[in-house]
């Protein structure tokens, strides 16, 4: 041991001295020798040697190689190496600095091992930081290179999300404290806030899974949504929108009912669903969402690509919510069985009475969007006003709107203001005077005429694309909900809403088939609420009160020269009929060479329809058909409003319309009495032989009153207005009732199918002036 000692204290002095010892001279294996053979050869491993490698390669064989990367590294030293190999080298060298005018970081050399130097760069002592731009560019870089990496999948159980949902809350406290203590140093939350972008996209994936729906009430999750909806930053509460999105698609109902048997135990009943889904919805109306979202869209630029899909968003996320709404969903959120307490409001009152939603929509619909190159994208002005139309029908079409029970006349709606608009940098210096002038101008948004202006674009031209077809037919369903009520009525006869229509018959354009829905719906009005109020307005035979703004819009159709636009129509004149466009799928070259092979009767051609051009022919059959039943409806409101003391003669003018032309009218009239009781028949006698009505009865259901219903909604209610037409030219003209019996018999048939529709129309309608009128009806023919 001490031997061992000795040796090794004079090995480190011969070395101290650069007296070559004794033992590195002479052992084989030592770095100073290595490479004195390239290769040993050995069929098997016996061991490590020293700068070998065991391998075998085709050159030499199976044995050790000399390793050739240790080789360069270890080569033998000269003598002024070795006298030299103990002094200290300097850091870096004058000749291996970099001063070039790139900015390129300078080379400095260091000592590896005895022998060895190597050139690495050298640090920034001050390195540069980035600027929040810089930044901002570098994480959106980052973000489009990887756009799902950053993501986190949540495992869909209670504890995931209740953790998910703490992790949340925590984020959203210190981006609100970084906020406040940086305000001005927007790279101090910068991070902070794609993290917290991050963990909200985190909850898409609950989506898959609707049983969870009820942990996210729990766990504040909704709460923390709703809190991050009014974060300063529009980016994040975009992010909470698209979410909410995907949480709250209708469709999620229909999937689920598809999955249900796809996975045994997990099968949720249709009660649950709803259940799970009504709750989450509630939740975020009930804590002003509603008022948070119409004040997010507000603060979007359309020429933005990203802002414009926020926008899209938002409106899907409406629209999904009154879908929900009127399937019930959301009333059904209580399990304590109080029916005050599952009366909830419905979101169209909500949006009406605390937003200014509506104020809005208008205001996009009435925006001029030239259409250019990015027409056909997925967030295009124009695709964002064809879906604002689509949400404000849907609104103006809910019961609600139409009943009056909430909402005002569209002729003085609240102008639109957005609740993060900074007031401070509208200008100050305003007088008095002009200052009442902009508001009594600009304080208030007529919503009736918007629609009218967009209608009257196209009075004497069609449509070009699909996309403005589509805007148009949604107007048109708007315009014609909103006359449901009376005081919009009052509104559109003001502003010639009844002259803007003629007009788009009178040019046959794709415009007019939708001018007669919006006709039908300004003289005839809602059917309950003129009978339930009728009774209780009739003075002297005359409709007072709800009724005087439907009476007015007859008179003043026959007024503006009605009369000879309606008849022609009424007869089926091909040349009165309007031509649906091109763009359209009823107005399609394809559909007018299927209804021409339709109409001669060819089989063969018939079978040798493809199903696009079936298709084509049953959307040209549906716009004839509508446009007949629309006229129909008009006709029965001309007869039943227009009496002797209307204005300019009307009574008298509509009457001998059906006298003249030997009582053509008359005779039309017969033969379309005849054709939708024979539909109507049909229809309830197919209803009878189906497996519904079974089933009904099976149930205990009434099944009379189901096949009434199924009877009434193909062609039952048009044969009963059509009854009512023949009987008001029979009432009032011998020479008609004579023509008509005469008529009938012709036909196979008697005045009592006339009869007998006029007595199950009247059985149908409550006490009022509508009943009395087609009692008398009864009584005189």
């Amino acid at each position: 041991m001490a031997s061992k000692t000795s040796g090794s204290v004079v090995d480190v002095l011969d070395r101290v001295i650069g007296i070559p010892s004794s033992k590195s001279s002479s052992d084989g294996n030592n770095d100073n020798n290595i490479g004195s053979a390239e290769f040993i050869p050995s069929k098997t491993f016996t061991g490590s040697k020293k700068g070998y490698v065991f391998r075998t390669s085709q050159e030499f064989g199976t044995g050790y190689h000399l390793d050739s990367a240790l080789s360069r590294s270890t080569t033998p030293s000269t003598p002024a190496d070795t006298a030299n190999k103990d002094k200290k080298r300097p850091r870096s060298n004058d000749s291996d600095k970099n001063d070039n005018d790139n900015g390129a970081p300078t080379k400095r050399s260091i000592r590896w091992g005895n022998d060895t130097t190597l050139s690495i760069p050298s640090r920034d002592p001050k390195p540069k930081q980035p600027t929040p731009s810089q930044l901002l560019a570098i994480a959106e870089a980052s973000l489009e290179s990887h756009p799902t990496s950053c993501l986190k999948l949540l495992t869909l159980n209670p504890s995931t999300l209740q953790s998910a949902s703490i992790s949340l809350s925590r984020t959203l406290e210190k981006n609100q404290l970084l906020r406040a203590q940086y305000a001005d140093d927007p790279e101090k939350f910068m991070m902070n806030e794609l993290a917290l972008n991050d963990e909200i996209c985190g909850f898409q994936a609950v989506a898959v899974d609707v049983s969870m729906y009820g942990y996210l009430v729990e766990f504040d999750v909704i709460k923390s949504f709703l809190a991050l909806l009014s974060h300063e930053n529009g980016d994040v509460a975009m992010s909470v929108v698209n979410v909410l999105v995907e949480l709250l698609d209708p469709l999620l109902l229909r999937e689920d009912e598809e999955k249900a048997g796809e996975e045994e135990g997990k099968e949720l009943s249709a009660e649950v669903r709803r259940k799970n889904v009504g709750l989450l919805a509630r939740t975020f109306v009930d804590g002003g969402g509603l008022e948070l979202l119409v004040s997010n869209i507000g603060r979007l630029e359309e020429n933005v690509e990203a802002e414009a899909k926020g926008i899209e968003d938002i409106l899907t996320l409406m629209e999904s919510l009154l879908d929900l709404d009127r399937a019930g969903v959301l009333q059904q959120t209580s399990d304590n069985g109080d029916e005050e307490e599952n009366k909830s409001v419905s979101v169209m009152a909500l949006l009406c009475k605390q937003t200014l939603f509506l104020s809005w929509l208008f205001g996009r619909i009435e925006k001029k969007n030239e259409i250019d190159a990015t027409a056909t994208a997925p967030t295009s002005p124009v695709v964002l006003k064809l879906h604002a139309s689509e949400v404000l029908s849907t609104i103006l079409q809910h019961e609600d709107y139409s009943m009056q029970r909430c909402g005002v006349k569209l002729s003085c709606l609240p102008k639109y203001t957005c609740a993060f608009d900074d007031l401070d940098e509208k200008p100050a210096a305003i007088s008095k005077s002009s200052k009442n002038d902009v508001e009594e101008k600009d304080e208030k948004v007529d919503g009736m005429e918007v629609l009218l202006q967009s209608i009257a674009v196209y009075r004497k031209a069609d449509p070009q694309t699909e996309v403005e077809c589509e805007f148009l037919e949604n107007t048109f369903d708007a315009l014609a909900a909103t006359l449901l009520r009376e005081d919009n009525v009052e509104n559109f006869v003001e502003y010639q809403g009844i002259e803007l229509m003629l007009r788009c018959l009178r040019e046959k354009v794709h415009s007019g088939g939708g001018a007669l829905k919006v006709l039908n719906f300004a003289v005839s009005g809602s059917a309950r609420s003129v009978s339930e109020e009728a009774a209780t307005n009739i003075t002297d035979g005359n409709i007072k009160g709800v009724n005087d703004a439907y009476k007015k819009a007859c008179e003043t159709f026959i007024q503006a020269g009605g009369l000879k636009v309606i008849f022609p129509l009424f007869m089926a004149r091909k040349g009165a009929i309007p031509c649906p466009a091109l763009c359209s799928e009823a107005g399609s070259n394809l559909a007018k060479r299927a209804m021409s092979n339709s109409a001669h009767k060819d089989d063969n051609a018939k079978g040798a329809l493809s199903k696009r051009a079936k298709k084509a022919a049953h959307a040209r059959k549906k716009w004839l058909a509508e446009v007949e039943q629309n006229v129909i409806y008009i006709m029965y409101a001309l007869t039943r409003y227009i009496d002797e003391k209307s204005p300019h003669d009307a009574h008298a003018r509509l009457l001998v319309k059906f006298v003249e032309e030997d009582c053509e009218k008359c005779d039309r009239a017969v033969e379309l009495c005849l054709k939708y009781d024979e539909k109507a028949r049909i229809a309830e006698y197919h209803y009878f032989k189906s497996d519904e009505a079974e089933e009904a009865e099976q149930l205990g259901a009434d099944v009379d009153l189901a096949a009434l219903d199924a009877k009434l909604r193909n062609g039952g209610d048009v044969f009963h207005r059509g009854c009512a037409i023949l009987s008001f030219a029979c009432a009032g003209s011998t020479r008609c009732h004579r023509h008509v019996r005469d008529q009938l018999k012709l036909q196979g048939s008697g005045i009592s199918v006339i009869k007998a529709g006029l007595a199950e129309f009247s059985s149908l309608l409550i006490n009022g002036s509508q009943k009395d009128q087609i009692e008398n009806y009864l009584s005189s023919i």
